[in-house]
């Protein structure tokens, strides 16, 4: 990379560091409220989110092409999974609670930050964390919490949308909740790498190397296709599979 891309990337990290903390010490300040008004607490928390991610995505020149309208909480969201950028997007048209793999808990700062929006955390390595997971989403939905999950339970490594996974279906299926979807995509101008070599996070990256190829993007533009109406189900096997031909036949392919 040359010098003014290591300068873009510098700016970039500083301006994101300095602007994510801003925020989170507001979030700080608005859950000191949550044992007097659970609900203040969580519009709160979708505004900050919301926010946050608006100014992220300015910061990298991230733009958004949205279609469909996002669901309104409580409800239960999957869609397939790309990139941490991800979670960009899905906070700036949903605001919602996201289940995340037990070990992003243990991440310096980014860690703290996840558990201050009330992520819940799975182990995925442990058949019996599921019960325990399920039962927490159900509490968030119960409180009016709008709850996604990232329903092939991994990154694609190839860029692709996979079968999703049932057993986080069960809330939904026991509730007769029906099921939101969207489809999320990215593209990258034609002077750029290609969103599928660069944005997509694969195996053999550390998360500090992706970012810093991430943040030396001269743009980028992320895709998010809502569903048009949610999915029910009774047997959650079924609704997987019903869900993830869905998305897939909303899916763009990455750029």
């Amino acid at each position: 990379m040359g010098l003014a891309v290591w300068m873009r990337v510098a700016w970039r990290a500083t301006a994101l560091v300095v602007w994510t903390t801003s925020l989170f010490a507001i979030r700080l300040l608005v859950k000191t409220a949550t044992p007097l008004s659970p609900a203040f607490d969580e519009w709160g928390r979708r505004l900050l989110l919301r926010i946050w991610a608006s100014g992220a995505a300015a910061i990298i020149r991230m733009r958004f092409r949205i279609s469909g309208a996002a669901p309104k909480p409580p409800y239960f969201l999957v869609t397939n999974h790309l990139s941490y950028l991800d979670i960009v997007m899905l906070s700036r048209t949903s605001g919602c609670v996201f289940v995340s793999r037990a070990d992003v808990r243990q991440l310096p700062f980014l860690g703290f930050l996840a558990a201050m929006m009330n992520t819940i955390f799975i182990n995925r390595e442990s058949m019996r964390d599921t019960k325990r997971v399920n039962e927490q989403i159900a509490f968030a939905m119960d409180r009016g919490y709008g709850v996604h999950i990232f329903a092939e339970s991994r990154i694609s490594q190839d860029a692709q949308v996979h079968p999703f996974k049932p057993p986080l279906l069960e809330p939904a299926v026991q509730r007769g909740c029906p099921v939101h979807y969207a489809a999320i995509s990215y593209r990258t101008p034609e002077s750029a790498p290609r969103a599928h070599d660069v944005i997509v996070w694969r195996d053999d990256e550390t998360l500090p190397q992706n970012m810093l190829r991430v943040l030396a993007l001269p743009a980028s533009e992320g895709i998010i296709a809502y569903g048009d109406a949610p999915i029910a189900g009774t047997e959650r096997k079924a609704l997987a599979n019903a869900l993830y031909h869905a998305v897939q036949d909303r899916f763009t392919p990455v750029g």
